[in-house]
């Protein structure tokens, strides 16, 4: 078997998390994530990247020098509690090119983009009383590749909720409401993400994903 990465099992536990460092891995049988994620509420622009093993619920991987990952030149480092790589931006960065270069000199470059979302004017107000509510964005419809999720943080330690649509077109989205249910009343802050998952342009056999994510700064509404 050809010189491969070293494998770090985030094994996830009750009380803890181990990591293990296994035998090597062939090249073609690293499946890839690379993602590119503007934070609105700080002004930065975030890189990451994740290698796992076969698929996309395989082991995590950490890169064997002399493999290497870069986001527009920027080499990215390491992050052993996420057992993945990163790299920061100042500002917005609406594309980025990934590049890695394997063990056995292989290189794969896919670019991202990401597209801009915002909060409507008027915020709306949330009530458990109504059997269905509504939560309109301010910009475009989805077009092909995107999605809309919204995440509802209220007061609890553990009720968040998270609401998505992924339809072509789609401008709304709707907020079930024994999902909603699971919220408690008061002020509850609003996170809302636009997704972006292009096709992958160079991958080994087992594929990979690409994520652009632009997220509006955050607003709170009341839930009664």
């Amino acid at each position: 078997m050809k010189k491969a990465l070293i494998l770090l099992a985030v094994v996830a536990g009750l009380s803890a998390c181990k990591k293990e460092v296994t035998k090597l891995v062939d090249q073609d049988k690293i499946w890839t994530h690379f993602e590119l994620f503007y934070d609105e509420n700080v002004d930065v622009t975030y890189a990451y990247a994740t290698f796992r093993f076969s698929t996309e619920i395989g082991t995590k991987l950490m890169l064997s020098d002399p493999s290497t990952v870069s986001a527009d030149g920027a080499t990215m480092e390491w992050n052993a509690d996420d057992a993945k790589y990163e790299t920061q931006f100042t500002g917005i960065r609406t594309t980025a090119d990934f590049n890695w270069i394997d063990l056995d000199g292989n290189s794969f470059t896919n670019s991202i983009g990401i597209r801009d979302v915002s909060y409507p004017a008027v915020l709306p107000v949330l009530s458990h009383d109504d059997s269905v509510n509504y939560f309109m964005w301010e910009g475009a419809p989805l077009d092909t590749n995107e999605s809309m999720r919204l995440h509802i943080d209220g007061v609890g330690e553990s009720d968040t909720r998270i609401f998505s649509i992924d339809t072509l077109n789609a401008t709304t989205i709707t907020l079930d409401s024994l999902k909603l249910a699971q919220v408690d009343s008061g002020m509850v802050t609003l996170h809302l993400d636009k997704e972006y998952t292009p096709e992958m342009q160079e991958q080994t056999s087992k594929g990979g994903l690409l994520l652009g994510r632009y997220r509006a700064t955050d607003h709170s509404v009341l839930l009664d």
